[in-house]
């Protein structure tokens, strides 16, 4: 099951920013996201990974996705062609790059992981998903962004 919304970035209206020499861009991409699209093993898109660029770092938050004790857990990465599973190709990292850790208020985490930094060169666009590996005990609509930090390859 997808997510439900989509933001200006996945269905083109905004530019994705790219660089190309050392620099390091940051951008942030948000999603509304509702109580169906916290059920468990729920996988969708919320950002882009511009042709030319590999992943530096993530930062994921949300609003007070949870309201009952904490449970939720996250893992993010690049989907598969499907849109449905993260991809198991080794240019993308061959698996989730990393997850976030249980919670139940709202909450910022990093991801640094050894799959984020085997990501090679792709002359195609890529769809960054999350997935919801341990739903929410009391899930609650809201806001999810992530904050992917990415340089030329």
């Amino acid at each position: 099951m997808a997510f439900v919304n989509s933001n200006d970035w996945i269905t083109g209206r905004k530019p994705i920013p790219t660089c190309e020499r050392v620099e390091v861009v940051s951008q942030r991409f948000t999603l509304a996201v509702t109580i169906g699209d916290l059920a468990l093993n729920t996988i969708g898109q919320i950002a882009v990974l511009p042709a030319g660029h590999i992943p530096v770092a993530a930062y994921i938050d949300a609003t007070d996705l949870d309201t009952g004790a904490a449970a939720m857990v996250l893992q993010l990465g690049v989907l598969d062609a499907a849109g449905t599973a993260f991809s198991a190709a080794a240019a993308d990292g061959g698996a989730a790059w990393g997850s976030t850790t249980a919670s139940a208020a709202a909450f910022q985490q990093q991801i640094l992981s050894q799959p984020m930094a085997t990501v090679q060169n792709s002359q195609t666009d890529r769809k960054i998903g999350l997935k919801v590996t341990t739903a929410p005990t009391a899930a609650a609509a809201g806001t999810i962004g992530l904050t992917l930090l990415y340089r030329a390859a």
